[in-house]
């Protein structure tokens, strides 16, 4: 009587499929805490470099601070003055006009100075924030004039002088008023020079000269080339472009 040979291999019960699974389980959990050790690594790595990144900001705006922030541009700003006053002369207890001085100042080439305003190191409406390892995010205030520098024309060749003084001219002398109207220009240059026009040329400007400002400096110090992209603080949630008039 023949007996019935049992073939070599895996018998076909379970121990296989359970020996099976428990290495596919095991090969899954090594390399599932290898994959979360590489994202512990990323993300300790990531703070790291935002952690320079903050810093390098705040040692920048130290520096920044005398000058009261990043200096993005000059720009020539011709503008014009208007000074009127009325001649009265006193009778009786009253006051009777006798005439009217009117000048008009036209000035070419009075220097207005841009910056992207900063209080300090500590100041909190600048930030950088790493959103790739080689791109930075900044967000700046917009840039204004810096009224502590203004420079106001004195070439007696770039001023043209208007004066009507009525039919009282031989009586009301105008130098003083000529003086008095001089000294009302340089708030002249500063309205002009801060007007939308003026500032939405300005605002193209101020963000090439940061992003390129900061690029070279973020690219210092984490040792590897950066990208900045700027965007100043009016823009978020606004629509459109803001380097243009509103």
């Amino acid at each position: 009587m023949s007996t019935g040979r049992r073939s070599g291999g895996c018998c076909g019960c379970s121990g296989c499929g359970t020996f099976f699974v428990l290495a596919l389980l095991a090969a899954g959990i090594f390399w599932g805490v290898r994959s979360c050790d590489k994202i512990s690594d990323s993300i300790k790595n990531f703070s790291l470099v935002q952690t320079t990144v903050t810093s390098t900001l705040t040692s920048a705006l130290g520096d920044l601070q005398p000058q009261g922030g990043l200096l993005v541009g000059w720009r020539e700003i011709d503008t014009r003055v208007k000074f009127d006053r009325a001649t009265t002369v006193g009778v009786f207890g009253y006051k009777i006009p006798v005439g009217s001085v009117k000048i008009l100042l036209e000035v070419l080439g009075n220097r207005a100075q841009y910056i992207i305003p900063s209080n300090g190191p500590n100041d909190e409406n600048w930030n950088a924030e790493l959103i790739s390892e080689s791109t930075i995010l900044m967000t700046l205030p917009a840039p204004i004039v810096n009224d502590k520098v203004v420079e106001v024309q004195s070439d007696p060749g770039k001023m043209k002088v208007y004066i009507d003084n009525d039919w009282m001219e031989h009586l009301i002398p105008s130098g003083g008023d000529i003086d008095q109207a001089k000294r009302l220009l340089r708030q002249a240059v500063i309205e002009t020079a801060q007007s939308k026009p003026a500032l939405a040329e300005v605002r193209i400007e101020a963000r090439q000269v940061a992003a390129k400002f900061f690029g070279e400096l973020f690219t210092r110090s984490l040792g590897r080339p950066v990208t900045v992209i700027v965007q100043f603080a009016d823009e978020i949630g606004a629509r459109g472009s803001s380097d243009f008039p509103k």
